[in-house]
């Protein structure tokens, strides 16, 4: 057997390939075992050499050993886990890790519009693939004993399912432990005093989760492999800190075993659509902000005249501030963002240079933003679905229209309804309750809205910017009002847009309403026009 070596000094790995030893197998299904010998950077402890053995799925009837001696001498004791996501969304490896030993599988994924980077052989799931899975599930997804720990538990399960049908027991949320689900605030909260934590490393390896190349023979490149065997590890190693015991272990167990198949699909879908959203925001952003200088402390204030550009505190990003000098020579700087409130945000800069005299020029952000508040509501909600927190799968007939049916089923709306609707009053669309006119198909779309039959409960309106859909909201509400509906909720998904909806009914002479918006969005974004009715209502929840 020929190996061939690679060291890379700076992040302190060995990485071994075995080249002959699957020479008997078909290049275009199986890739060789590599072999990554880690020395964790994360913080300062002696954790000795760790052992990465990256076993692609197409491999593992061969590889096998190597995942059973691991879960064989930790029977009935803690593994950490941590997912690697291709950019879709899909799960494209799962790391097993105890104390030394990481076990990284490489599943087979199809190849699917957003994916195409990824140069593994594409095969259906095959007889060595099933048998990958099923070994999986029987000895680690399944096992009774012995918990699995990880950091964002939710998106490794729900990924499990949605792209590999497993399902799994026993799995334990580690951010469940602290309200911040700051992995970097968690580490350091657990280790205390003990050991030093390097701030950097840690959100280093945490602040993507994507495996960017994914053949282990190509392992030259910055792949995310390195990242998902020490998240892996690092779950582990928390695991077993005394100071976490007691935390650990009132955190309610994930158990996907125990949810109906409809359940899961609704929450995988929905955590993959809000993983490839996240993956859609800006990398980098280059603006002008309106700023000002705070020489004693070297620090800009950077003003936005925008609510869609708001600097946002956020550990993965920096700053390039570009800046000029009277003599027209320009240079840029480093800078982290710190306080951020309403349209102001700090930026300290990450040197000594007087800034007395220079002309602060556009600011770059590199580094996509956090989740919002919203988007991070909406993640705990679903995780507490999967912890059997909140029971998803209830009678509400517009939970099981919305989220689990489909054309085929035979829906009925609950007879209550369809009584209630029969006695209501008609109210039937009038051009003269409309203060203004409507084309063609925004008047059909207002008469849409107006029906209370089962069939016309719902009704999509699709149209780019422009078109007029908000004058057919506005429009809606004038003709409802007019023939005596009341209790009109308007929801949108962000704070301007609910904003639009409230200008457009002020500007057709409807102020009659309240108009609920985040605490911040009120005090520093809101509108002067809206602010004469002062129909607002604040919630730090939004």
């Amino acid at each position: 057997m020929r190996l061939r070596a690679r060291i890379l000094v700076a992040d302190l790995e060995i990485e071994l390939h075995s080249i002959g030893r699957h020479c008997h197998s078909p290049p275009s299904l199986t890739m060789p075992t590599a072999t990554r010998l880690l020395y964790q950077h994360l913080m300062e402890v002696d954790s000795g050499q760790l052992s990465a053995h990256i076993i692609p799925e197409s491999n593992f009837v061969e590889e096998q050993h190597q995942l059973s001696s691991l879960l064989e001498r930790n029977e009935g004791r803690a593994l950490g886990l941590a997912g690697g996501f291709a950019l879709t969304g899909e799960l494209a490896m799962l790391a097993i890790a105890d104390a030394s030993t990481i076990i990284i599988i490489e599943f087979e994924l199809k190849k699917n519009k957003g994916n195409e980077h990824d140069e593994r052989p594409v095969t259906p799931t095959s007889e060595r693939g099933n048998t990958a899975r099923e070994f999986l599930t029987q000895n680690l997804l399944r096992r009774t004993t012995g918990f699995l720990y990880a950091f964002d538990v939710a998106s490794i399960v729900l990924a499990l399912f949605q792209t590999l049908d497993l399902r799994i027991a026993n799995a334990i949320d580690i951010q469940s432990v602290s309200k911040t689900r700051v992995p970097l605030t968690i580490v350091k909260q657990a280790v205390g005093d003990l050991h030093r934590v390097h701030d950097v490393n840690i959100n280093g390896v945490f602040c993507d989760d994507t495996i960017n190349h994914l053949p282990v023979a190509s392992a030259a490149k910055k792949d995310g492999i390195t990242p998902l065997a020490l998240r892996a590890w690092i779950a582990h190693y928390l695991s077993q800190l005394s100071s976490m015991e007691d935390r650990l272990a009132q955190v309610p167990p994930v158990d996907t075993f125990r949810l109906s198949d409809e359940a899961l699909e609704f929450l995988g879908k929905s955590s993959k659509d809000s993983f490839q959203l996240e993956q859609k925001k800006p990398a980098e952003v280059t603006r002008q902000f309106v700023t000002s200088v705070d020489h004693r402390n070297n620090r800009i204030h950077a003003q936005v005249d925008r609510y869609q550009n708001k600097i946002r505190k956020n550990q993965h990003q920096h700053a390039f501030i570009a800046i000029g000098g009277r003599d027209g020579l320009g240079f840029t700087i480093d800078g982290q963002i710190g306080r951020s409130q309403g349209r102001t945000a700090n930026l300290a800069t990450t040197n000594s240079l007087s800034l007395v005299g220079k002309i602060i020029g556009s600011i770059k952000i590199v580094g996509r933003e956090d989740p919002t508040q919203a988007e991070s509501q909406r993640a705990q909600k679903v995780l507490e679905i999967l912890q059997g927190l909140i029971n998803l799968e209830h009678d509400n007939p517009w939970v099981q229209l919305i989220l689990f049916s489909s054309p085929k089923d035979d829906f009925q709306w609950p007879s209550a309804w369809t009584e209630e609707a029969n006695d209501a009053d008609i109210v039937r669309y009038r051009a003269d309750r409309v203060s203004r006119p409507l084309n063609p198909s925004q008047t059909k779309a207002v008469k849409q809205m107006l029906q209370q039959s089962n069939d016309k409960r719902l009704t999509v309106i699709q149209g780019p910017p422009g078109t007029g859909k908000t004058t057919v909201i506005a429009s809606f509400v004038q003709t409802a009002l007019a023939g005596g509906l009341s209790g009109i909720w308007l929801i949108a998904q962000s704070n301007v847009a609910v904003k639009n909806i409230a200008e457009k009914l002020a500007d057709i002479g409807l102020t009659k309403w309240k108009l609920l918006v985040s605490k911040e969005f009120f005090e520093y974004w809101s509108v002067l026009s809206l602010a004469d009715f002062f129909p607002f209502r604040q919630t730090d929840t939004i």
